[in-house]
């Protein structure tokens, strides 16, 4: 056993104040095996907390034996008493960047599973982990946001996602898995140097062997460091936020130009929180952008004739003293085939739940999805509409989808008949 894993968890499931319900991410490798097993091992220990724990394997579909190893990997879960899935991915595959679309694809599928079953989400990464995401992220130049690293326990749209192994190390995880002669399958792109963090493994191997001695742990405090002050001013940032930011379910976001302003004049790293949130809600990007990207974009927003700017898949128009962001009408998945009562994230920004099977389209423009004239949106009905999709159902009727907002702790009940809802991913209230 992992010294004191087992109090661990335990603490971190109780103050979740959830249900016990978890999807387990599951890759076969040494660290999701580790955590399967002492997951396996804290539920027969302690019958008094009930854990319902469902691990979920993706097959990327990368790789000739990549089957074969998930059946494997299930067979191995199953006979441990779980109740295991395999998710394979068929989507077209990118000719670059092929681990961001995995992990993207990863990271949707889990997400999905999560909101439909209505459960928490658990995940294997450890204390190395944590150092090289953060290194790599102070080289990509990320806002502070970025700079926090990982928690232990993080809250997404209602998800709380849960790494019971970030305490631990990875020296622990391989004795732990060597003494218990745990079976695991080596990724063979772990020692390929051209992913990022291969060599950013490699890079903080080599200063902590001749340069500094405590990389790792320090670039952990420096992240708990950070996730500690922005603690301090969420309450502030969710105050300003919603005297000051009205988001429209359709996932455009109005921000009031002279607030703004104020903001940036007495916290700079505030205005750059702010301004990169919004511009990852609506342009559904998985993180905020570069901070030299969104600095560059707070001096244009300020800039005495500044009309428009966009970033992020997203355009910023300032009219009447309001800044006004939405979604480019481009690098839509329109054409996604949707089968009944499933769930789907569209864009990364929206939660798909519909009761009728079909495809995405784009809207028809004579059957928009109706704004109000009285709303602030008004004016900009069409660009929403072009943005958000529609559903062409099997006999061929398009169907306008009922919009709505994902707040902390939803409650997202199944498609009811003849519907098809949108829930905005929303990243802005924290």
């Amino acid at each position: 056993m992992i010294p004191n894993f087992d109090d661990h968890f335990n603490t971190l499931i109780k103050s979740l104040n959830s249900n016990n319900k978890f999807i387990l991410g599951l890759s076969g490798g040494i660290d999701s095996m580790a955590l399967l097993h002492l997951i396996k091992n804290f539920i027969d220990d302690n019958r008094n907390v009930p854990i319902n724990c469902i691990p979920i394997i993706i097959d990327h579909n990368l790789r000739d034996e990549s089957e074969n190893e998930a059946k494997k990997v299930k067979k191995i879960s199953q006979n441990l008493g779980f109740n295991t899935q395999i998710k394979k991915i068929n989507s077209f595959k990118p000719n670059g960047n092929i681990q961001n679309w995995a992990r993207k694809q990863r990271r949707n599928i889990l997400f999905q599973k999560c909101l439909e079953l209505s459960a928490n989400l658990i995940l294997g990464h450890h204390f190395d982990d944590q150092a090289e995401t953060l290194f790599m992220r102070i080289t990509r130049g990320s806002a502070l946001d970025g700079l926090t690293g990982m928690n232990e326990i993080t809250s997404w749209n209602g998800i709380f996602i849960i790494r019971p192994l970030l305490p631990f190390r990875k020296k622990q995880i391989k004795n732990y898995v060597r003494n218990k002669k745990i079976f695991y399958f080596e990724d063979s792109s772990n020692n390929n140097n051209k992913f990022e963090r291969v060599k950013t493994r490699f890079y903080l191997n080599h200063i902590k062997k001749n340069i500094w001695h405590n990389v790792t742990y320090d670039l952990n405090h420096f992240s708990n460091l950070n996730s500690n002050l922005l603690k301090k001013t969420d309450y502030f940032f969710n105050s300003w936020s919603n005297k000051n930011i009205i988001i429209h379910e359709g996932g455009a976001v109005r921000v009031d130009h002279a607030s703004l302003r104020n903001i940036f004049e007495k916290s700079f790293l505030f205005a750059l929180r702010i301004v990169g949130k919004i511009i990852q809600t609506v342009g559904g990007n998985e993180y905020a952008p570069k901070r030299k990207k969104t600095s560059d974009l707070i001096s244009f927003l300020f800039a005495e004739k500044f009309k428009k700017k966009s970033l992020g898949n997203v355009n910023i128009f300032l009219n009447q003293g309001y800044l006004f962001f939405l979604r480019e009408n481009r690098n839509l998945n329109f054409g996604l085939k949707i089968q009944q009562n499933k769930h789907y994230i569209f864009d990364g920004r929206f939660l798909i739940i519909s009761s009728l099977a079909g495809k995405l389209v784009s809207c028809n423009n004579s059957d928009l999805v109706k704004i109000d004239n009285k709303s602030p949106f008004y004016k900009y009905g069409y660009w929403i509409n072009n943005t958000i999709p529609y559903l062409e159902t099997l006999e061929g009727k398009t169907i306008k989808p009922h919009l709505n907002i994902i707040r902390q702790n939803p409650k997202i009940n199944v498609a009811e008949n003849d519907c098809f809802s949108l829930y905005l991913l929303n990243r802005i209230l924290v």
